[in-house]
């Protein structure tokens, strides 16, 4: 059966992404995002039996596959957290983030099937290390318009962090949190090949993020099938997922903290 999945983009850094080349694999399918002319003439043409959804502005062409061309229509719910200053502190973000959330939850409706993001079971890359060495890993300063890195290649234990730097990532937070415990923190630079991205997982020593949202939580599964303890909130699937690290109660900044010096200290010993 041949499989069409539509993502949004193809940012490496984004779980989305990650999941769709999942299901790519799983289904023996193909990803499209809304970069790439999607002419429903061509895709029904393809012979695709199924196509599945994974955010607005995506799910408006399932729908109409379904409709027009009668092809199975899985829509996979990304859970978009509320619409509120816990979670978009800027005021302009928040009505850009009402207006999509209000067209995904309109365009996702008449699929054939829904997937819980936070249910179904995700795949982590690798479950085994490699030796592979890093080169000019950055362990820099942070501004908070962009990450700018200085090269080095005297530190080797750090803590890591992947994926975006959205606003309930709170990412600024836990970067000043790092430099006052005086922890090396390395973020792969973004769009970083899966081979790299491997490469920064291997030689942490634990991973950490400030998220008090996830779709899934990707980053602390593929760690912790590593074998590297992370340390995040309580939140969608982190608790189930973290069996070596500590999962403290969301938005207990003061927990997290804490949490982190104790895995540090643990694992740096």
């Amino acid at each position: 059966m041949k499989t069409l999945i539509l993502t949004p983009n193809r940012r490496l850094n984004c779980g989305m992404y990650q999941l769709a080349k999942d299901l790519a694999k799983e289904f023996d399918g193909e990803v499209k995002t809304k970069k790439d002319k999607l002419l429903y003439e061509d895709l029904y043409n393809n012979e695709y039996k199924q196509v599945i959804t994974l955010m607005y502005p995506m799910h408006k062409h399932g729908k109409h596959l379904k409709e027009n061309y009668g092809i199975k229509w899985i829509c996979y719910d990304q859970k978009i957290p509320s619409i509120t200053k816990t979670y978009f502190p800027n005021f302009w973000r928040r009505q850009v983030m009402r207006y999509i959330n209000w067209r995904n939850n309109v365009t996702m409706q008449g699929a054939d099937e829904y997937w819980d993001v936070t249910e179904r079971e995700q795949k982590p890359r690798w479950t085994e290390k490699t030796t592979k060495e890093i080169f000019n890993f950055p362990v820099g300063t942070y501004n908070k318009h962009f990450a700018q890195y200085r090269l080095t290649e005297e530190k080797w234990e750090y803590a890591l962090y992947v994926g975006r730097k959205t606003d309930y990532k709170n990412f600024e937070w836990l970067w000043k949190t790092m430099d006052e415990l005086k922890i090396p923190f390395i973020i792969p630079p973004e769009n970083c090949s899966d081979e790299e991205i491997h490469t920064y997982y291997s030689h942490a020593k634990m991973f950490v993020t400030a998220s008090i949202w996830e779709g899934y939580g990707r980053p602390v599964m593929e760690a912790e099938s590593l074998g590297i303890p992370a340390v995040s909130f309580d939140t969608d699937a982190h608790k189930r997922n973290t069996k070596l690290g500590i999962c403290v109660e969301n938005h207990n900044f003061n927990a997290l903290k804490e949490s982190i010096k104790i895995v540090c200290e643990r694992e740096t010993k």
